[in-house]
């Protein structure tokens, strides 16, 4: 270890620093105290560097702050021991202390490099003010190591006590001049400004329920978004033949139900038109009666998601999506939004089958109005400035793009273009002329929030060292998508449309690797983190729960770290291993289903 000491320069042009004396310490040097070294979490002694423990005595090493000895004339120092050997598994045998030294510097005071090292103060909690439990718990000085905290810092105060920052807690830690603990561990306040509307919290909104884990818009699927901590769930509407909103996201069922393997349904295959497009060989909801849509079950629409849940659940009624929260709010207290989508208006209006009227009707009939538990969102305009003349529920204006263009940039054609109402209107403005401040000022006029793509806010650009003109496959996975390109520098949709007065609801959110932009490393976390930095207002999320994770990491009053106690806290069970014990479904869920069935099986894994 080196100790040395440096004066600034008495030039005037700028401040420079010069070594005027310098001495080192061995890093053999040991002090008083029990053996060292002898665990490196594998049960191994630490071995590195030429040297192998166990020690005999304590390693006077790795120091990590310093002040001037208290009550001396400067040339002595209290040095600050490190957590130990590098972990918290490899140092429960390393006492924590702050070393007394005397340098004898080479130079400024003609020494010879040698450093004494004259006595230690030993961290200690004897009276037991650590709420959790410590490497020496049970004995009556309760010496501290490092495996109970990281040290990393400290001062002496005017009353010669000592403040000493930890990294585990991170703590602030008050001894007394002797080592002993003063206080609990004091958390490390989080101090954090939201740049949301109104710095209020952002909301977790889960996208069809959580659809990454179980078929999307079914009521099982909601449950487990609420579970995971989501705010707001998200059922898409469309209407069946006798004109009741049911959960789906297309008003076509091919892709979301068991449709297609039903013989009696065989002859409702056709083909149709929705906004522009052409679907072929197609089951419409609105071929459907309620009571057949109900012998209907979801499947998994993604081939790279689970199918193990595909035939079991139900399609659900809005209304039925709206008496699930209600319960789920008399079983647990908590306050659960809807944020109910209009899928296809105009198509719909064409069918006779409009979805706004049964939509407030079903709102009225349930008791379920008021404005901080539904947000009503459409991808059209016509329909939300129809409704912003009929309730006081908050409109959501959906902003939608076909795709993104090599360099990042945002393309606006086909069916994606534009809002489909503009479309038939003649109406040429795109998606793109809405996000303008002059498109977001009338947004402002009849609703209170955009809905944006997240590419509009954080977009991607490719790669082309082939010069193809295409992005390439840069990971080598056979597939060209997020994962193979890098974030563009944010837009400024979100401070333009806060300063329009409107709130910022960006979709959709995902944990698969194919969503996220190389720069997040495969780490879903850290892009939630940067859209809650910019200001998100909230986000659709297929997987509420690490939406949840990352917003109450950001927003809690207190930060923790991955070695926090409570992080690491696992619950303990009498078992025989001492590992919580083991469900197994009997028959599967043969309380809710056949005994001894495939559906059975799912449900219980569901359960």
């Amino acid at each position: 270890m080196a100790f040395d000491t440096t004066q600034a320069s008495e030039q005037t042009d700028s401040p420079s620093a010069e070594l005027t004396g310098f001495a080192s310490l061995p890093a053999d040097t040991f002090a008083a105290g029990p053996n060292a070294g002898g665990d490196d979490g594998t049960g191994a002694p630490i071995s590195g560097n030429g040297r192998t423990g166990p020690f005999n005595s304590q390693p006077v090493q790795g120091f990590s702050g310093v002040q001037f000895a208290p009550g001396g004339d400067g040339s002595a120092f209290w040095f600050l021991s490190d957590n130990g050997f590098g972990a918290k598994a490899n140092s429960a045998d390393y006492l924590l202390r702050i070393y007394q030294v005397d340098p004898s510097l080479a130079g400024s005071e003609g020494g010879d490099r040698s450093v004494e090292v004259q006595g230690f103060v030993q961290l200690s909690d004897p009276n037991n003010l650590i709420p959790f439990d410590i490497v020496n718990e049970d004995t009556a000085e309760r010496l501290l190591t490092g495996a109970d905290f990281d040290i990393e810092s400290f001062v002496i105060d005017g009353n010669g006590e000592i403040w000493v920052g930890d990294e585990f807690g991170p703590y602030l830690l008050h001894f007394d001049a002797n080592g002993v603990l003063l206080d609990a561990p004091i958390v490390t306040p989080n101090v954090n400004t939201l740049n949301t509307l109104n710095g209020q919290e952002p909301l977790v909104i889960g996208h069809r329920g959580a659809s990454g884990e179980l078929p999307e818009h079914t009521l099982e699927a909601y449950s487990l978004a609420i579970a995971r901590g989501a705010d707001f769930i998200e059922p898409d509407l469309v209407a069946t033949k006798d004109g009741v909103l049911i959960a789906r996201h297309e008003p076509i069922l091919g892709g979301t139900t068991d449709v297609a393997s039903r013989p009696e349904f065989a002859d409702r295959r056709r083909s149709g038109t929705i906004d522009g497009i052409v679907y072929e060989d197609e089951f419409f909801a609105s071929d459907f009666t309620l009571a057949e849509i109900k012998t209907l079950r979801a499947i998994m629409p993604q081939g790279y998601r689970t199918d193990a849940f595909d035939g079991v659940f139900q399609i659900p009624t809005f209304e039925e999506v709206i008496n699930l929260v209600k319960q789920v709010e008399a079983d647990t207290g908590r306050t659960i939004g809807v944020y109910p989508e209009t899928k296809h208006p105009t198509y719909h209006d064409d069918l006779g089958l409009s979805l706004e009227e049964p939509l407030l009707a079903t709102l009225e009939a349930t008791g379920f109005t008021d404005p901080s538990r539904v947000f009503i969102q459409s991808f059209e305009v016509s329909n939300l400035k129809e409704l912003n003349t009929q309730t006081d529920i908050p409109l959501v204006q959906l902003l939608d793009a076909f795709d993104v263009a090599l360099d990042g940039s945002l393309i606006y054609e086909s069916a994606n273009a534009r809002p489909y109402d503009f479309a038939v209107n003649g109406d040429t403005r795109t998606y793109g002329d809405l996000q303008t401040p002059a498109g977001l000022a009338e947004i402002a006029t009849y609703a209170d929030g955009i809905g944006p793509w997240k590419r509009m806010i954080v977009s991607v650009a490719g790669v082309d060292a082939d010069g193809d003109g295409a992005a390439d496959d840069v990971n080598g996975d056979g597939a060209v998508n997020d994962a193979d390109k890098t974030t563009t520098a944010p837009s400024t949709l979100i401070p333009d449309a806060h300063a329009a007065g409107l709130l910022v609801h960006a979709y959709t959110f995902r944990n698969e690797d194919r969503f996220l932009a190389a720069d997040y490393n495969g780490n879903p976390e850290l892009e939630y983190r940067q859209f809650i930095n910019l200001g998100v207002d909230g986000y659709f999320t297929d997987f509420p729960g690490t939406g949840d994770l990352v917003r109450d990491q950001i927003t809690s009053n207190t930060v923790r770290s991955p070695q926090n106690p409570e992080v690491l806290a696992t619950t303990e069970f009498d078992t025989l291993t001492g590992d919580a014990p083991i469900v197994i479904g009997h028959r599967g869920a043969s309380g809710e289903r056949p005994e001894h069935t495939l559906e059975a099986y799912n449900w219980s894994l569901f359960k």
